[in-house]
Parts: C-alpha cells; sequence; structure tokens
C-alpha cells in the first residue's frame, strides 16, 4: 500500500511539473509568426496557415504566401522550398549590400527542366514559368513572398 501511495505521489507531482512547463513555454511557430504590423485577428490566421496567407491590400492577381524556414509552400503548380536564411552579401547594380538573404529551391509540378535554387535579398523579383514571384520580407525564420501570375 505503501509503495502504491508513493508511486502516485511521484506522477501526480510529474504531472503538475509537466504542466507548468506546457503553459510557461512558448511555442516555436508563435515566435516565428508574432508580427508587430498583424491585427489580433490576422494573427491566430497566420497561425492556422502560415503557407498561405492571404490579405486585403493586393493588387490584382497577387498573392502572399509565407514560408518558414526548412519548409515547402505551394501555390498552384509552384512548389517553393525555403532554408539557410543568414546575413549575406549580394549585388544590386553592381553595389555590394549585406543584408538578411535566403535560399529558396523554386519548381513547378510535371516541369523538372524549370526547377531554380535561387539565393535572394528583400525586393528581389525572379520568373519561373508563368509566375513572378517578389521577395517581400524575411524576418526570422519566415520569408514572406508576393506572387503573380502573369499568364493571365
Amino acid at each position: 500500500m505503501k509503495k502504491s501511495y508513493f508511486i502516485l505521489k511521484i506522477l501526480i507531482i510529474l504531472a503538475a511539473l509537466i504542466a507548468v512547463g506546457y503553459l510557461a513555454t512558448t511555442p516555436d511557430s508563435e515566435v516565428i509568426l508574432k508580427r508587430p504590423w498583424l491585427e489580433k485577428s490576422e494573427w491566430f490566421d497566420a497561425l492556422k496557415r502560415p503557407w498561405l496567407k492571404k490579405t486585403d491590400n493586393l493588387a490584382a492577381g497577387e498573392t502572399i504566401i509565407n514560408i518558414p524556414s526548412n519548409t515547402q509552400g505551394q501555390y498552384g503548380d509552384l512548389r517553393i522550398g525555403v532554408g539557410n536564411i543568414k546575413s549575406g552579401e549580394y549585388e544590386i547594380d553592381g553595389v555590394k549590400e549585406t543584408g538578411v538573404t535566403a535560399m529558396l529551391w523554386v519548381s513547378i509540378r510535371d516541369k523538372s527542366e524549370e526547377n531554380k535554387t535561387v539565393t535572394v535579398y528583400i525586393g528581389q523579383s525572379f520568373e519561373i514559368d508563368k509566375y513572378k514571384i517578389t521577395v517581400h520580407d524575411i524576418q526570422g525564420e519566415l520569408v514572406t513572398l508576393r506572387i503573380w501570375d502573369v499568364s493571365k
């Protein structure tokens, strides 16, 4: 009887410690996606689907996609993987700049000849197949891209 009471006491203490640890720890996705310019309701929507977030103030045919590092996002038949977010050097019109860069692996379904690996910086634009992609923001472990389907 004493043994089972002792084991029960230990289990209750462990459950309490786990509950306190769970409540005191911030989830990783909250840290990555928290942005000061997001309204509270938008922030909760971004937590639900960070890889496909549309905003209201977009140009015609434009979509914004947020992709966390080491994951892949998609838009139609376009697939974009994100990784290697770091501070680095890049060149704009012959002038070397230093800032945040990210590596993008871009592919089109059933068109492997279109695949690209691109190191990008904020403001850079490029095209692949029928899509124009502009890097809107790189913050923390999150890359925000603006995508237009230029075939329409």
